[in-house]
């Protein structure tokens, strides 16, 4: 088996956000003080993100790394200098629309209105553990026209 820098890269990116939402809410980094965060994981975070823009097979993937590279690095500035005003912000005009439109919802907008209508009205029962996805449930459910 060959080694595959590219998906190293994003399994490893994967492991790292898991790691950062588990000690986000398992006390240690409130509770216990713990600053892997700061002073691990957004490190490993952003380096991994620096190798993901070398590693690109595009422009667009390209960017998206480097914006994730700049976000672990203004969010661990941020938390070394007990600065919370820094809120990374959405791309875009996502105002309930899924990020990565179908075909569909880019060619009807009266099926991506339902959509956000939809998935505002989901969210919070995904959030309460409820549903795995309200986009998924919604994308179930709406129709495209033929």
């Amino acid at each position: 088996m060959t080694f595959d820098e590219k998906k190293y890269t994003e399994d490893s990116i994967i492991k790292q956000l898991g790691l950062i939402q588990l000690h986000s809410t398992d006390g240690s980094a409130l509770e216990a003080g713990c600053t892997c965060i700061e002073g691990k994981h957004l490190y490993v975070l952003e380096g991994l993100a620096e190798e993901g823009v070398m590693t690109a097979s595009n422009e667009q993937e390209k960017a998206f790394y480097q914006n994730l590279a700049d976000v672990a690095r203004s969010l661990r500035k941020a938390i070394e200098q007990e600065d919370f005003s820094y809120m990374p912000q959405n791309p875009g005009r996502r105002a309930y629309y899924p990020h990565g439109l179908t075909e569909c919802e880019k060619s009807h907008p009266a099926v991506l209105r339902k959509l956000a209508r939809c998935i505002r009205k989901l969210e919070p029962r995904e959030r309460a553990g409820e549903i795995e996805s309200a986009v998924a449930v919604c994308r179930a459910n709406i129709r495209c026209p033929q």
